[in-house]
């Protein structure tokens, strides 16, 4: 004998993600995308709700259950989107950038991903950690999403 249960299905939405190279701005092919639906899940090392790989033209088209939004976090080999709770906004290409930019530690050097100061205090420190960039979404629409890695 077999019985079934009508379960009210979850709503689900469209996800399109962009992941570019921050450098060279190209789709970033092969790609992981973590979709965490906790912040803290970012920094902690929790497993994410949704892992997401990008495809050649460093796109990716997803169905996910509605919950209103997900922290995105965006890899590739040694590049990212967020690290442990701070926005890299692009590399350091000369001495004089990293002079005229709030110090962070580690110390900047020529080549070194260069963070956001989010609080424009002029220093990279843990009160520029921030919980990684959202997506918000919309019941059974499509929501699209740019990520640069770097």
């Amino acid at each position: 004998m077999f019985s079934s249960c009508d379960k009210e299905s979850a709503a689900v939405s469209s996800v399109n993600i962009t992941v570019t190279n921050g450098i060279t701005g190209t789709g970033s092919a092969g790609a992981t995308v973590k979709l965490y639906d906790d912040p803290n899940k970012a920094n902690t090392g929790e497993a994410p709700a949704y892992t997401l790989t990008t495809d050649a033209s460093g796109k990716i088209t997803s169905q996910v259950d509605y919950i209103g939004g997900y922290y995105v976090v965006a890899e590739k080999g040694t590049q990212k989107s967020y690290y442990n709770g701070l926005i890299p906004i692009g590399i350091f290409k000369s001495q004089s950038e990293i002079d005229s930019s709030p110090k962070q530690t580690p110390v900047a050097t020529v080549g070194s991903v260069k963070f956001k100061d989010t609080n424009a205090d002029g220093i990279i420190n843990d009160s520029d950690k921030t919980v990684a960039p959202t997506l918000y979404l919309e019941s059974d629409q499509t929501a699209l999403f740019n990520i640069a890695v770097y």
